[in-house]
């Protein structure tokens, strides 16, 4: 008997980034002033094609997009969240996030990025058959199957609670925020092997502690680094709940 194709829960900001990217264009208004224009139809163009890719390898047509809202609940956390990030949205990006958000079935919480959005989903039990779809190596802190555009995997609930210790420890350069000062992928890797039964949060607090940092440094980048799932999201009052180690 032919399984039911799974449903295609997609991080789309990374292609609806890239697509409004690609679609800029230089345009010389006249002659002292050139200016950057997004072309409307050739990023619907993109977008269209890279979710056909999509379809067609799965073999579904069962699409749900989930968005960022325009607040983000990091930034109550760590207001220099992504602060690094000067670099302009694309031309059109608005215009062409929300002709996507009225053409597929979508999604976008409160203060939430996409990928929240996409961990709450993935763990939440509303959905039984599905492929997580995102480049983004933060995905790996969820326990599911993934698909990263280059290979697709079921993530365990191990790898994936040991993925987010060693995003503590380390850090994320791209997202603005630093682990444990001098602890690359390496010596991340190093401290969570001595670690007996998963009990991570005191090593990574020794991490810290070694580094002249503090327990509340340790804390805040856990807060950053934590992609959200079913339980740090009160679904009620539509508010993250901040993840506190036992």
């Amino acid at each position: 008997m032919k399984l039911k194709p799974p449903k295609l829960l997609i991080d789309a900001d990374y292609f609806f980034y890239r697509a409004a990217a690609a679609s800029e264009k230089e345009h010389e208004y006249n002659q002292d002033l050139t200016v950057i224009v997004g072309s409307f139809e050739d990023g619907k163009k993109i977008v269209e094609n890279e979710l056909e890719k999509l379809c067609e390898r799965f073999d579904s047509k069962d699409v749900l997009l989930t968005f960022t809202d325009q607040t983000n609940f990091r930034k109550t956390v760590d207001p220099s969240y992504k602060g690094n990030r000067t670099k302009r949205k694309p031309a059109g990006y608005l215009k062409l996030k929300k002709w996507g958000m009225a053409t597929w079935q979508s999604l976008m919480k409160p203060a939430l990025e996409a990928d929240d959005v996409c961990g709450v989903l993935a763990t939440n039990g509303s959905l039984d058959n599905f492929v997580l779809i995102s480049p983004d190596k933060d995905m790996e802190q969820i326990p599911c199957r993934l698909y990263n555009l280059k290979e697709e995997w079921t993530q365990t609930p191990e790898a994936a609670k040991r993925k987010l210790f060693e995003q503590t420890i380390t850090g994320d350069s791209t997202d603005g925020y630093k682990g444990a000062i001098g602890a690359g992928p390496k010596k991340a890797a190093k401290i969570l092997d001595a670690v007996e039964d998963e009990d991570y949060w005191p090593a990574v607090v020794k991490a810290f502690l070694d580094a002249d940092q503090t327990e509340e440094d340790a804390l805040r980048t856990l807060r950053l680094a934590r992609i959200l799932q079913a339980e740090d999201w009160d679904a009620k009052e539509q508010k993250p709940i901040l993840i506190t180690p036992q």
